[in-house]
């Protein structure tokens, strides 16, 4: 079996970029960066682990560099928490099952 395979990014930047086959092997809580934003994977967090693991990203983010969750539900009160820190989030197509969403900072 191949294993899936990862490049560790320099400390400055977080997590790692990762293939398309390492993704599915994501623990929850997990964080990662990759081609399109810092990846975070909150599915099977119990609530509220989902929403106070996404808020702090969000506030260590120092620049524009969107945010990609991989949730297992729609996280409606995350919208409002977003919001007030002057992000917005959209939905984007994900795997079956997912709501996976972009959070980036609103203009």
């Amino acid at each position: 079996m191949k294993k899936p395979m990862c490049a560790v990014l320099p400390k400055t930047a977080p997590r790692e970029i990762c293939s398309e086959s390492a993704r599915s092997a994501r623990t929850p809580g997990e964080q990662w960066r990759d081609t399109d934003g810092i990846h975070i994977e909150a599915r099977g967090l119990a609530p509220p682990a989902p929403l106070v693991a996404i808020i702090k990203l969000v506030e260590s983010v120092l620049d524009a560099t969107p945010v990609i969750v991989h949730h297992d539900r729609d996280p409606v009160p995350l919208y409002a928490e977003l919001a007030q820190r002057g992000w917005i989030a959209q939905r984007i197509e994900g795997e079956t099952g997912e709501v996976r969403l972009r959070l980036s900072k609103g203009s």
